[in-house]
């Protein structure tokens, strides 16, 4: 049985998510509209054959960037996520109305969001981790339930979805004092 502090939690870690990948996808939706407009202007074109360039290069990016806009169709996916952050927020604009739930209401509000879970895009997983440390950051929870993401996949996380690997809890790691400061590692003579 759910509880409504992880039915709460669970809205607010995929409202998150869902915020972070939607900001993602409208920042390179709005890179690639600029680079398809400069680079597909003529002053452009004659910019180039002033520096000494051949002007097939600019064609050629033009015909590159403007491609990549339309297959992956940044603008597209923004509001999807878009869409898919107002459900979550609104499920925990719900939750947060009442006072004291019944089981009835908190099973109810769980349904709503494997409802919404089933209109997602696969998860990116790194991503999903860090909106797993930041809903839980934002709601004071145990320092120690934070996740750890390592660096490649927070770097490579909006490319790669890292299925299979488990992203250990930071209580788990050696060296985890209760306080969220790691323990000074024992000095062995």
């Amino acid at each position: 049985m759910a509880s409504v502090e992880l039915v709460r939690f669970n809205a607010l870690r995929n409202a998150m998510y869902h915020t972070g990948r939607r900001m993602t996808f409208e920042r390179w939706n709005r890179i690639f509209n600029f680079a398809v407009v400069v680079l597909g202007t003529a002053a452009s074109g004659g910019l180039i054959t002033y520096l000494g360039f051949n002007p097939i290069w600019p064609a050629a990016a033009v015909a590159v960037v403007g491609a990549a806009q339309l297959v992956f169709d940044f603008g597209r996916s923004a509001r999807d996520h878009q869409a898919l952050q107002k459900e979550y927020y609104n499920l925990l604009a719900d939750v947060e109305a009442e006072v004291a739930p019944t089981e009835v209401q908190i099973a109810s509000w769980n349904s709503r969001m494997i409802r919404i879970n089933g209109d997602e895009p696969p998860t990116l997983r790194a991503l999903d981790a860090k909106a797993f440390n930041d809903a839980l950051d934002s709601l004071e929870f145990d320092r120690g339930d934070r996740l750890k993401v390592p660096f490649l996949h927070w770097l490579f996380g909006g490319v790669f979805a890292f299925n299979g690997y488990t992203y250990p809890k930071a209580s788990e790691l050696p060296g985890y004092s209760p306080k969220g400061q790691m323990a000074a590692p024992d000095s062995q003579a």
